[in-house]
């Protein structure tokens, strides 16, 4: 095994591709395909993944999940009913592997680890998104469902083969990769007795492809201008902090499994203590960015925080709601609240930056948020255009995940020297005033009685006041999670909800 004799203080550095640019970057902020172009195609369908590949993705987005042989397949939920026609092929050959299962909540269904990959590529699957009448359904069950190994060989094939052939990305792009979200670690486990993550690493270091794909990379980072970027092939996303840094340690122990490039080998790079000095960039450069997936009932919490500050990660994942007013606010079309709201969600970015993570929200969809469909665009927005242009040159994200790539490449390629933050003037009444955003009232104490320490909150009316003042207490950020409803080929009680519905 090859050891660096160098010291680390020496040690010639080899940058793994950065998962967030530098300032001096001048691009618009990746565009990743949620499940491929899911607005067109049905998702987790190879044409999905090449046809967002052809719109111009950054990144196609596959979850992936075991079978019972251990191949791991792309389908967003642990139900294969969610999107197959598992419950009427070949006139209910499968019906009997409906079942309920105490580690999802003793929710029926025809979990994807009770089939083999052979049983698997029998099915065929359909649009997820129904209830909007705005997708067209003439794809429906003429796709199959692949595995990661398919979806490897696409996207090798993409970036060696056909781009050449249609001219490569520019200095700010690099080829396409690869973000990958490890879905339902635990519910796998507790399953079935399945590791997930082991289960990826070992398919990673099987697939001939993978080394040339996805790890060896790391060398077309070194000698880049200021101005120059390329995207990194391979990110993981999970839920579960604990599946992320189990990851870390495993890339650092196996590295012989993915490793290949002369290039890397010969740098001195790769060192096999395990030091608490390493820094991961220098002494293990292939170990992917990974990114953590948040709900919008976490992000705001202090625990959140907390966790990010423990974990080896790269980027931040969260619910896009964590990012917007409260749903009854824009209802109400409070703009005080929803102005505080923008507010605060500059800041949670800012947070995540300061951190060097980048931000990654999810999901943004063509259609109008309603009653009958959950996870479209907010009442606040007139388009998706418009909610695009928010995250982008309002928030200042670094990339999103978009079931329509045309529309966000787009948008991004428009910039942002047009766009104006746009905070309405709030209503005149009764509003409260945190204190330590008050400087009106900072300045008033000041010249009254020199200093004012220990105030709470204050209320006042004055209308000259509005443009300083903010709602006083954090607004609940914590919604009720919304059922998609019962999925139409067999009423089996199951239900997924909106965080499971939309990453």
């Amino acid at each position: 095994t090859p050891v660096s004799t160098e010291s680390t203080s020496t040690k010639k550095k080899i940058n793994r591709c950065p998962l967030r640019p530098s300032s001096e970057i001048d691009r618009p902020p990746l565009v990743l395909g949620h499940r491929g172009a899911s607005f067109h195609i049905p998702e987790h369908s190879l044409p999905s993944y090449r046809l967002a590949l052809e719109l111009g993705a950054d990144y196609i987005e596959p979850d992936l999940v075991p079978t019972r042989d251990g191949t791991l397949v792309a389908i967003h939920s642990v139900d294969l009913n969610a999107t197959s026609n598992v419950h009427t092929y070949n006139d209910g050959e499968f019906r009997d592997r409906a079942r309920r299962s105490e580690a999802n909540g003793d929710e029926w269904g025809y979990y994807v680890n009770d089939f083999t990959w052979e049983e698997v590529q029998k099915l065929s699957v359909r649009q997820r998104v129904s209830d909007s009448g705005a997708r067209y359904e003439g794809y429906d069950y003429l796709f199959r469902i692949p595995s990661f190994g398919q979806i490897v060989d696409l996207l090798h094939d993409w970036n060696t083969r056909e781009l050449p052939l249609i001219g490569r990305p520019g200095k700010v792009g690099g080829v396409p990769g690869l973000y990958v979200e490890l879905k339902r670690s635990q519910f796998f486990e507790d399953d079935a007795g399945i590791s997930v993550a082991d289960m990826f690493l070992d398919a990673l270091a099987a697939h001939p492809k993978a080394s040339e794909l996805l790890f060896d990379h790391v060398t077309l980072c070194e000698g880049l201008k200021h101005d120059e970027y390329r995207v990194p092939p391979l990110v993981i996303q999970a839920f579960e902090g604990g599946v992320l840094e189990h990851l870390r340690i495993k890339f650092k122990e196996r590295w012989e499994d993915f490793v290949e490039e002369d290039a890397i080998l010969a740098s001195g790079v790769v060192n096999g203590s395990s030091s608490e000095e390493e820094n991961d960039e220098i002494d293990h450069p292939w170990i992917p960015p990974l990114v953590l997936l948040v709900r919008s009932d976490y992000c705001r919490t202090t625990d959140f925080w907390f966790e990010v500050a423990s974990l080896h990660i790269s980027g931040i994942g969260p619910d896009k709601r964590c990012l917007l007013p409260s749903p009854s606010d824009m209802a109400s079309n409070d703009s005080f609240a929803i102005n505080h709201a923008k507010h605060e969600a500059r800041e949670w970015v800012a947070k995540a930056h300061s951190e060097r993570l980048a931000v990654h929200p999810w999901t943004v969809r063509l259609e109008v948020e309603s009653e009958q469909h959950v996870g479209g665009v907010p009442g606040i927005f007139r388009s998706a255009e418009d909610e695009l242009r928010y995250y982008f040159c309002e928030l200042n994200i670094d990339g999103i995940f978009s079931e329509n790539v045309a529309l966000a490449k787009e948008v991004g390629a428009e910039g942002c020297n047009g766009y104006l933050l746009k905070e309405s003037k709030p209503k005149l009444g009764i509003l409260c005033i945190e204190k330590e955003r008050n400087l009106w009232l900072l300045g008033l104490s000041f010249l009254a009685i020199g200093a004012f320490v220990g105030a709470t909150l204050s209320c006042f009316i004055s209308s000259s006041m509005m443009k300083r003042g903010y709602c006083s207490g954090r607004r609940n950020t914590n919604h009720s999670r919304v059922p998609s409803g019962q999925l139409p080929e067999i009423d089996t009680g199951m239900e997924e909800d909106y965080e499971d519905e939309v990453i």
